[in-house]
This record gives structure tokens, C-alpha cells and sequence, in this order.
């Protein structure tokens, strides 16, 4: 078996996890070996976050509509852990998928969410397809670098309009806010506007402690909450 047939083969496999991020997971990550010794898969909780993404993007009646999901948690949960395996997942299993991942701050991004998802992209199976930047992950496919990328943008109140132009008709768009407690209320509401692609497979995960009692990350659970699947993780569990 030559090289290109090999790698026509692990394109095939990855594809058929398209709608079943539990099973990406499983199958791209070495659990139980280096940097994973100890760790025979996904955390519960990630598990159930995974399955609740697969349920509704498998449901003809839901699979175009909005998948929302918000996490509240305390630190240590393996939420940044997390967010790396949805934009493998997202990534690896759609041609010309758009992530977005924003942050409370912009050194949130620098220093915690951008190295834990570099970490994950560089461990998985099909590494090689990717080109991995402080700012941005890109397919090496230079046909396809500007199409089919994820950019971590901090967000700025001054100027929500960089976050109203995110449209992938057909595709697919994933997008995360980390410590979302901390992202302004209009971002919330520039987003919520741009999620109108029809045909489209569009994901927003939410992630935060929670620090505030009112806002948008706080609504998920209050005047939103008929459009949010919630979680509360205990972090001392």
C-alpha cells in the first residue's frame, strides 16, 4: 500500500465521523500514550456534550438549525480540552468549515485557549493537514487556506461588525466563546444575527465561570434558555 493510498484511506474514515464527533475523537487521539497517558478518552461531561452535538446534527429536523450549547464550570473541567476536539472534529470532517473562537480577553486567547487547541491539533492523527498559528488554523491546502481555517479574534465593543460577517452557506460554521461571561452583550447579539445560513450546520459553544448574575452567558440559563442545551459542571467533581 503506498503512501497516497494510506492517506486516501484515513480521509475516507475521518469522513464517515462527519455527524459523530464521539467516534472522531476516539479515533484521532493516541488515549493512553504520551501526552495522554492516563486518560483512556473523553471526560463524562465531554462525552455528553459530544453525543448532544452528534443527536443534533444526525435529526433531520434540527441539523440546519442553530446547535447552542453553554457550559458553566469552575477551572480544571478539561473545558479548553474541550474546545480543541470540536474544531479537530468540526474541522477534520467538513470540507471548507469556518471556526470563530473569541475569549473574555485577548491574553485568554494568547495564552491558555490558542496553545491547548495547537496542543490537541498537533497530537491528532491527521496533523499534517493543518497549518497551526497563534491566530489561526488553516488546511495546508493552499486551494482552500482561506476558506476552510479557524481564527481566534478578541472581540472588541468598538467594533462588533467583525463578528456580523460570518456566513458559509451549506458548509458549516462553528463557533466558541471561552470565559464567555466576560464577552460583551453585543457580540452575543452579533452573532445570534448572523446565524441565518440556510443549509447550513452551524454550532455555538459557550464556556465560562460564573462571575456576573446578568448578561447574555447568564441568559442562557434565564430569558434564553428555550434556545441553549445548558450544563453546570462541578469543578470539585
Amino acid at each position: 500500500m503506498t503512501a497516497n493510498d494510506v492517506e486516501q484511506q484515513l480521509v475516507e474514515i475521518v469522513l464517515r465521523f462527519r455527524h459523530d464527533p464521539v467516534r472522531f475523537v476516539e479515533f484521532a487521539y493516541e488515549w493512553g500514550e504520551g501526552e495522554l497517558k492516563g486518560s483512556a478518552g473523553p471526560r463524562t461531561w465531554q462525552r455528553e456534550v459530544l453525543d448532544y452535538i452528534a443527536g443534533h446534527l444526525k435529526s433531520p429536523e434540527t441539523r440546519f438549525q442553530p446547535c447552542q450549547i453553554a457550559v458553566c464550570s469552575g477551572h480544571g473541567i478539561g473545558k479548553s480540552s474541550l474546545i480543541s476536539m470540536v474544531m479537530q472534529w468540526a474541522l477534520s470532517t467538513c470540507q471548507d468549515c469556518r471556526v470563530l473562537v473569541t475569549a473574555n480577553m485577548a491574553t485568554q486567547l494568547d495564552t491558555k485557549t490558542s496553545p491547548e487547541v495547537a496542543k490537541w491539533f498537533r497530537i491528532a492523527i491527521n496533523a499534517h493537514w493543518w497549518e497551526v498559528k497563534q491566530s489561526s488554523v488553516k488546511v495546508r491546502d493552499k486551494e482552500h487556506e482561506k476558506t476552510w481555517r479557524a481564527d481566534f479574534i478578541p472581540w472588541s465593543k468598538e467594533n462588533p461588525e467583525a463578528f456580523a460577517g460570518l456566513h458559509n452557506k451549506g458548509k458549516r460554521i462553528l463557533i466558541v466563546f471561552d470565559e464567555a461571561s466576560g464577552v460583551d452583550d453585543i457580540i452575543w447579539e452579533t452573532i445570534s444575527g448572523a446565524l441565518s445560513d440556510q443549509d447550513t450546520e452551524i454550532i455555538w459553544l459557550a464556556f465560562g465561570n460564573p462571575t456576573k448574575n446578568t448578561g447574555r452567558f447568564r441568559e442562557c440559563w434565564g430569558k434564553f434558555a428555550r434556545r441553549w442545551q445548558t450544563y453546570q459542571i462541578d469543578s470539585r467533581k
